[in-house]
């Protein structure tokens, strides 16, 4: 893959991750239960870390990442941070769980496209898939807590 196609690729994941701090910081402000809460702090500051690792790749390839990835990311996380938790947090949860599945989709697609033949590219290929791992705890922790929630609520409904 040639550098200018996997310049592409980083913003787009700089772009994902900067979406998700901004949804998961925003559901985390707006949140009433002090664990959830919690959570969505520590998993937004994991996607911190990928943001800057992607952004640490895209600036020793001689770029910086593009404006108009501000306002997407402004698109897909602040915009949804402030509103799903209106949705209630089965609803919620089932956004977030969406969002991390697209992620981990995205992953798995870049990791087929590199080859570790540069150092820089063996980099991005551990970095990628230390990512996949962690977006994919995400997913089934949001997963798990949207079913649980839901078996609650079917109980008390009984």
């Amino acid at each position: 893959m040639n550098d200018k196609v996997l310049l592409r690729w980083l913003n787009w994941f700089y772009t994902l991750e900067m979406g998700q701090i901004d949804l998961y910081v925003n559901q985390a402000k707006q949140s009433n239960d002090d664990y959830i809460k919690h959570v969505l702090l520590k998993i937004a500051e994991i996607e911190l870390n990928h943001a800057r690792m992607f952004k640490d790749i895209i600036i020793r390839l001689g770029s910086k990442p593009l404006k108009i990835d501000s306002l997407l990311s402004y698109i897909t996380g602040l915009l949804p941070g402030k509103l799903t938790p209106l949705f209630g947090t089965v609803n919620f949860f089932y956004y977030n769980y969406v969002i991390e599945t697209m992620a981990i989709y995205d992953y798995k697609n870049l990791i087929k496209k590199i080859e570790p033949d540069s150092v820089l590219h063996c980099d991005l290929l551990d970095i990628l898939t230390n990512n996949l791992v962690e977006e994919d705890i995400h997913r089934s922790w949001f997963k798990d807590r949207r079913e649980s929630l839901q078996r609650i609520k079917k109980k008390q409904k009984k």
